[in-house]
């Protein structure tokens, strides 16, 4: 598998820039509201293609700390974490959670013991509903505060380009360790 360089822009904000990253180069790219939900439409691709490759090592390669799958498995409960952290922003209910959740690898956090399919098809329902969240989201949803984080300025825009750049990065780990 060769590592594969980003073709779309990845989120930032000039009201409140990221770092430079220099391992994914996330935050040399402009954010567009209008296009994040398809930015992670693209990432849970890319995701899911390296997950369901049966190729793709389920133990740890190169210097990550942890496997394909370990990153997968992050990314999956990130999205649905998100997904939660939005509804509870925005005062709506998250909607129902991905069936499973009373799995055994989940239970007890062990990454290692799941299934890269069954976790690229959980990362890409769990993309998907966060996509359909953000897509509907007005100017002012973007610049709301998550009321549970009183004093600080962590607002929906904040928490997607933080999601994004996670998801970006976490991607680009898995594919160098595989050059």
């Amino acid at each position: 598998m060769s590592a594969t360089p980003l073709t779309r822009p990845v989120p930032v904000s000039p009201s409140l820039p990221l770092p430079h990253c220099r391992r994914c180069d996330f935050g040399d790219r402009p954010f567009d509201r209008a296009t994040a939900p398809d930015v992670l439409r693209d990432y849970a691709l890319r995701w899911r293609r390296v997950l369901a490759d049966p190729g793709t090592p389920t133990g740890r390669v190169g210097v990550l700390a942890w496997s394909p799958l370990e990153h997968g498995c992050h990314v999956r409960d990130m999205c649905l974490l998100f997904r939660r952290r939005l509804a509870a922003t925005l005062g709506t209910a998250p909607g129902p959670e991905p069936e499973d959740q009373d799995d055994p690898a989940r239970l007890t956090g062990l990454y290692r013991d799941e299934d890269p399919r069954r976790v690229a098809g959980e990362l890409a329902a769990a993309a998907e509903a966060l996509a359909r969240g953000l897509a509907v989201l007005g100017p002012a949803d973007w610049d709301r505060e998550d009321p549970r984080l009183p004093g600080e300025r962590l607002t929906v825009e904040f928490f997607t380009r933080h999601l994004l750049h996670d998801i970006a990065h976490d991607l680009g780990e898995v594919l160098r360790a595989a050059d």
